[in-house]
């Protein structure tokens, strides 16, 4: 990775309002991304996973999804530690993730930021895992882990995220040259190469629309 200072880093205190996940900004009580777009789940996908709870059942979902989350916050910390180039462990459980994930980081070109707080003044917030250089683009991008490949259809959430937490760099660091038009979403998986999804400009403009349909609609059911 090349030696490019980092952008200037922010803090926003994290705060839970009736469970739901808000940051504090320049005086006010932002709404994090992720709480917008759980909040406004659509029905069909609210459907899949019931569904796919039916199925497997209560406790093997359970099981399921509190090792994939604990999983998920190992290799973030490793990740956020490898980009930071500070020093770092594997956890013990993770191998098979971090196999996956490493030939990606191995091919970062540069990192201008690491989970600093972004907001916006459609009034959200949220800490983008990074914002970097990737095969010769600027991009934010969101690490996930997963223990099985993910369809695109699957994930359009992850898509929106990263499409809101790309204007809210793009408004942060303004007077900073930086405009940002693309993104990726990086998938550990448990025992197969990582998958990358990158969106274009045009996928980009296209999940921002829909991301701001998603925080009207928030702002309509006047959720805190």
């Amino acid at each position: 990775m090349a030696n490019t200072p980092m952008l200037p880093h922010y803090k926003a205190k994290q705060v839970s309002v009736n469970r739901r996940r808000h940051y504090e900004v320049e005086g006010q009580r932002l709404p994090g991304v992720t709480t917008i777009l759980s909040a406004t789940k659509p029905w069909e996908a609210k459907e899949r996973l019931w569904r796919w709870r039916e199925r497997v059942g209560t406790e093997e979902a359970n099981r399921i999804t509190t090792k994939a989350s604990r999983a998920g916050t190992k290799i973030h910390k490793v990740i956020k530690a490898y980009l930071r180039q500070e020093e770092w462990t594997l956890p013990e459980g993770t191998e098979g993730f971090w196999a996956s994930i490493e030939p990606v980081l191995k091919n970062i070109e540069d990192v201008l930021l690491v989970e600093g707080a972004v907001w916006h003044p459609l009034k959200f917030a949220g800490y983008p895992d990074a914002l970097m250089v990737y095969d010769g683009q600027l991009l934010v991008c969101d690490w996930k882990t997963a223990r099985r490949p993910k369809q695109a259809d699957w994930i359009e959430d992850y898509f929106l995220q990263v499409a809101a937490y790309c204007w809210a760099v793009n408004w942060v660091y303004r007077d900073y040259d930086i405009k940002v038009e693309r993104a990726m979403v990086a998938i550990a998986l448990e025992d197969t190469p990582a998958q990358l999804f990158t969106l274009t400009p045009d996928k980009l403009d296209q999940h921002w629309g829909q991301f701001q349909q998603r925080l009207r609609q928030y702002y309509r059911l006047k959720l805190p």
